[in-house]
């Protein structure tokens, strides 16, 4: 099927927007979001249409339709403030202006027609996800308080998924389709089933007074196996900014506990059956060591992620910072040369990341390492907290940029934010680290901290 609109052809097939002199690159979020407002020129497409249709349905930011949008309007010529073909109806959506032509048959995707998922079991799996990733499922939280306020619960559930599918590494299932399996009485295997899930996150909410404890656990949706757990105590001073508290700390420590079962899991596989994505994961704990072998092997094993997908962004751009730290440890026999591989695989993969969240962080972190730029590590480290302001080792590497230049309270705030969203992460050698280091500067009382 094709579109066609004023100097644009957009040829659904190829999977390529041409313009007057030629093929016009766009990201493939922006693509499809294109694709599905030109289905149906004139008409007002709400925020949660869009989500159905380009997203599979998966809780999506504000900012990631944001940036979709302006994606395809910097690629037909078009901008917010002139707004020519695509339109911004404030609050309530968008809309494509401008006669369009089609020839070839209906692209077959969820219309607006369909955009609600309904609440019968049939609907509970439709969603288009990555099947190179995992799956998630947030599901309603047991209020045990004598009130029974579930209102409250929901709330609390709503904010957490809203974080978590900002890490953009795994897909985490639509909030109605989860609560639909509310007072259901399934299992953890047989709401996996239902929902599609690889993962599923459960827990309770305790009241009592102005105190609230908030109990979590991530189970392996086969056969219900506990993953991680943990409890989290908070006061109700202001509910809004304690459910976001709440939200921070779960994403926080939630995210390394699921790319660790992951990372097992793809183990598992023998390497020559491994996926691109598969390989990369099982790179991620050599990488983390910190070690010049086991830093070397991380880049053979991205290598070879690279040659199952030469277009793998996550794997380009944890080469990339694997060249940086090949210098910054001084593993490195050619320095030259590692940071050039490094800074041109960095580049590559800027050029073709959207918003996956742990790519933007290994960007950032490659271009800290090797260029002199500091701006331009700060400029990624920046979309980073965009997507997932939850990510602690962006607020890492905010902390080493800050440290370079002597900005000691920024680093250490920055270093303890990374502490209370992930105590347990896999860099958190490096964090006691640096998180020391502004200590011995400041004086011998701090100093005596840092070492304690």
């Amino acid at each position: 099927m094709k579109f066609v609109f004023g100097e644009f052809i957009l040829d659904i097939e190829r999977g390529e927007l041409r313009g007057k002199t030629g093929p016009v690159a766009i990201e493939p979020k922006a693509f499809s979001l294109l694709a599905f407002m030109l289905e149906y020129p004139g008409r007002l497409i709400s925020k949660e249409e869009l989500i159905q249709a380009v997203w599979g349905g998966r809780i999506v930011s504000d900012s990631a339709i944001s940036t979709a949008v302006k994606a395809v309007r910097r690629a037909i010529g078009d901008d917010g403030t002139e707004q020519t073909w695509l339109k911004t109806v404030r609050g309530r959506g968008f809309r494509f202006d401008g006669p369009v032509e089609t020839t070839g048959d209906k692209i077959d995707h969820p219309g607006p027609e369909k955009a609600d998922l309904g609440d019968e079991a049939s609907d509970f799996g439709d969603h288009s996800f990555d099947p190179n990733r995992s799956v998630l499922a947030v599901l309603p939280f047991e209020e045990l308080s004598a009130s029974a306020d579930t209102v409250f619960a929901d709330g609390v559930v709503e904010e957490i998924t809203g974080a978590l599918s900002r890490v953009r590494d795994f897909d985490v299932i639509a909030r109605q389709s989860a609560f639909a399996l509310r007072n259901m009485g399934l299992s953890a295997p047989e709401a996996a089933k239902l929902l599609l899930a690889d993962y599923l996150l459960e827990g309770t909410i305790r009241r009592a007074g102005d105190r609230v404890r908030i109990a979590v656990k991530l189970v392996n949706g086969a056969d219900g196996r506990l993953l991680w757990s943990e409890q989290f105590d908070d006061f109700l001073d202001d509910l809004f900014e304690m459910q976001e508290r709440i939200a921070a700390q779960v994403a926080g420590r939630v995210f390394p506990s699921l790319r660790a079962a992951e990372i097992t899991r793809a183990g598992r596989r023998a390497p020559k059956d491994r996926t691109a994505y598969e390989t990369l994961l099982t790179a991620y704990p050599h990488f983390w060591s910190l070690k010049q072998h086991d830093n070397q092997q991380a880049g053979t094993l991205l290598d070879r992620a690279l040659e199952i997908d030469g277009d793998c962004v996550p794997a380009l751009a944890l080469r990339a910072w694997v060249h940086a730290q090949q210098n910054t440890y001084m593993w490195s026999k050619d320095p030259i040369w590692e940071r050039e591989r490094s800074l041109a695989l960095a580049n590559k993969a800027a050029e073709k990341v959207t918003d996956h969240s742990p790519s933007l962080m290994a960007i950032a972190g490659a271009y800290a390492q090797t260029s002199p730029d500091r701006a331009l590590a700060e400029t990624w480290l920046a979309r980073v907290f965009e997507v997932d302001p939850n990510n602690a080792w962006a607020w890492i590497r905010l902390g080493w940029l800050r440290q370079y230049v002597g900005e000691v309270d920024g680093a250490l705030k920055a270093f303890d934010q990374a502490e209370r969203l992930s105590p347990l992460d896999p860099h958190s050698l490096t964090k006691l680290h640096l998180g020391g280091l502004p200590h011995t500067i400041v004086g011998p009382t701090t100093r005596q901290r840092a070492l304690q």
